[in-house]
């Protein structure tokens, strides 16, 4: 594809809700002639992304060899919501119904494995505009490609920390060995089973259950994967009567058991329905718009 080609996807997507939702690091939500858009990565071909209505126009920014780009992209934004299986279960939960109603094209992203491996370790213990300067900054070193692990561990640990990844450097450089030393295989970890993928994962030292459960919820397509942070607890204490000092973990397993095989978008339901009435709560103003309506004080 030459730089500015352009691409037109027929999609009802919520880009701006599911883009920005905390589950890719790739994006820099932009606004343009008073229009919402994203400039950001997908693989190694730098995009902008606006929508229209029920289109998306996709801008390349940069000169790639990359083909059939428009049905892999269109992969990559997830499954449409309706044409999941047990998707009525989602419906009949009192708590997630009216996030679906408010907020229907919210997905959950198909990401390419490594990155969001590489995103969800930088996550420990940082926010969200530093975990992207982060990302950004591994391409812009590797001359706008996501450096592949083989890379990662040429950089080293100290190359890292020179970079600011701190603490999570040595867990970043023990990921790229296990994948170099072929102890864990991607592959693998796509078609076996959810527990088997997650048991690996952990044996990382550096990834934890939340990171693990991350990792494979947003780019292994890990359906039962049900990861557990602030906002996601906070919503399990708050609808669904979880105790008040509910271990992560143990929140996760009770979780999983009511979801089942569809935990992770029940999870990202009640993670966004939960971030939106804190920021209601906290900053007011435009925020209360975007909340459930029964959620602002």
């Amino acid at each position: 594809m030459n730089k500015n080609s352009k691409f037109i996807i027929n999609t009802d997507v919520d880009l701006q809700n599911t883009l920005d939702s905390g589950q890719s690091f790739a994006w820099e939500k932009l606004e343009l002639d008073n229009q919402v858009c994203f400039k950001g990565y997908y693989k190694n071909s730098e995009i902008l992304v606006e929508q229209i209505n029920n289109q998306l126009i996709i801008k390349i920014l940069n000169n790639t060899n990359y083909k059939n780009f428009i049905n892999d992209f269109t992969n990559y934004l997830g499954d449409k919501p309706s044409d999941l299986k047990n998707y009525e279960l989602l419906l009949n939960d009192p708590i997630i119904n009216p996030v679906i109603k408010k907020y229907p094209g919210l997905r959950i992203l198909k990401q390419e494995p490594w990155e969001c491996i590489v995103g969800f370790i930088t996550s420990s213990c940082s926010n969200l505009p530093r975990i992207k300067y982060h990302m950004k900054l591994l391409r812009e070193i590797n001359n706008g490609i996501f450096p592949l692990p083989y890379e990662i561990g040429f950089m080293g640990e100290k190359k890292l920390r020179e970079l600011g990844f701190g603490f999570r450097a040595p867990y970043i450089i023990n990921m790229a060995e296990a994948l170099i030393n072929e102890s864990i295989f991607i592959e693998e970890l796509k078609i076996k089973s959810y527990e088997f993928a997650l048991n690996e994962l952990i044996k990382i030292k550096g990834i934890g259950r939340k990171i693990a459960d991350c990792i494979l919820a947003y780019s292994f397509n890990k359906t039962e994967s049900f990861p557990v942070d602030r906002h996601v607890l906070n919503g399990l204490i708050r609808w669904y009567d979880f105790p008040k000092k509910s271990n992560p973990i143990k929140a996760s397993d009770l979780a999983r058991k009511m979801f089942g095989d569809i935990s992770s978008h029940a999870q990202q339901y009640i993670f966004h329905r939960q971030r939106l009435a804190s920021r209601a709560s906290n900053w007011g103003g435009s925020h209360k718009e975007l909340a459930i309506n029964s959620d602002i004080n």
